[in-house]
């Protein structure tokens, strides 16, 4: 697949180094693509809610959320890059596909999570780069 025009960029943002950079990443294409940048962190529900089957989600991700979010706002803003933010609820790989219908590209960056805990429960850029229709560049 060749890509020669990127409008939209969805890029994943969960608080950590590698998402901070996935968001540098996105800029420099935003800037050479003329694009605009969707900001999204998506908040799992809490283990709780897992185990119970209910639909509860934690204060303290919230607010992370809201952290990472200003953090990347910052960045793009200080780098004069169009963008639009948003948090969504639910399991990240799931939310980040539903909003990928509507970009050209995703970024995400890579969690480093143990080869256990992967097993477990798959990290969301590996899930992104099996199952997106849209191309997906994981920035470690």
């Amino acid at each position: 697949m060749v890509i020669t025009q990127i409008e939209r960029i969805l890029v994943g943002v969960d608080g950590s180094e590698n998402s901070l950079r996935a968001v540098q990443f996105a800029a420099v294409l935003a800037k050479k693509f003329e694009s605009e940048i969707s900001l999204v962190h998506i908040i799992p529900p809490s283990d709780h809610a897992v185990i119970s089957g209910k639909a509860t989600y934690m204060e303290k991700d919230t607010l992370v959320g809201g952290q990472s979010l200003k953090a990347a706002e910052r960045s793009l803003t200080m780098e004069k890059v169009p963008f639009r933010s948003s948090v969504e609820f639910g399991n990240p790989t799931e939310q980040l596909l539903l909003v990928a219908k509507e970009h050209d590209l995703v970024v995400v960056g890579t969690r480093g999570l143990t080869p256990f805990k992967e097993a477990l429960i798959g990290s969301t850029s590996h899930g992104l780069a099996q199952l997106s229709k849209v191309p997906v560049v994981i920035v470690p």
